[in-house]
C-alpha cells in the first residue's frame, strides 16, 4: 500500500470518527507518514553552530524512536505525540533524550510534495534558561535513489 494510501485511509477514518462524535483516533494522517529515513539540518540553542546529520524515525508502540546521527555521533531519542499548553493548538512530536543532560525538542509536523513527512523543530537542554533554543528541520529522503 503507498504512502498516500495510508495517509488517505488514516485521515478518511479520523473524519469518520469526528463525524460521528466518536474520540479521535491515537495518531494522525500526518503522524502516520512520520516513519523513514530524513536529513536534518540545526543549530544549537543560544544562536550556535550549525550542523547537519541524518536521521532514521521508526514506529515503536503508540511512539516513535528517532535515530539521529551527527558527525560520527548517534543519539538514540523517545517520541509521542503530546497536546501542547495551552490545549487547543493541535498535536506535536516531541522527542526526549539524555546528552548528558536532558534535552526536549517539540516538532511540528507537515507533509512535504512527495506526500512524506517534513518536520520543524525547537530543542532545548531542560532546564536551562536559553536566549534561543536550538534548531532542527527533518527532509525526508524515501524518494531519494539510494533508498
Amino acid at each position: 500500500m503507498s504512502r498516500t494510501l495510508a495517509a488517505l485511509l488514516v485521515l478518511l477514518a479520523s473524519v469518520q470518527c469526528a463525524a460521528a462524535g466518536e474520540p479521535p483516533q491515537e495518531q494522525d494522517a500526518w503522524f502516520a507518514l512520520l516513519p523513514g529515513h530524513f536529513v536534518l539540518v540545526g543549530r544549537l540553542p543560544d544562536n550556535g553552530a550549525s550542523y547537519f546529520g541524518k536521521a532514521v524515525i521508526s514506529a515503536q508502540g503508540h511512539g516513535f524512536t528517532l535515530s539521529r546521527t551527527i558527525g560520527a555521533r548517534t543519539i538514540t531519542a523517545t517520541g509521542t505525540i503530546e497536546v501542547p499548553s495551552p490545549p487547543g493548538e493541535g498535536r506535536i512530536l516531541r522527542f526526549r533524550w539524555q546528552d548528558p543532560g536532558p534535552r526536549l525538542m517539540s516538532c511540528q509536523v507537515q507533509g512535504d510534495l512527495d506526500n512524506y513527512a517534513r518536520l520543524s523543530c525547537l530543542w532545548v537542554i531542560e532546564g536551562h534558561k536559553h536566549k534561543a533554543p536550538g534548531l532542527e528541520s527533518y527532509f525526508s529522503t524515501e524518494a531519494w535513489p539510494e533508498n
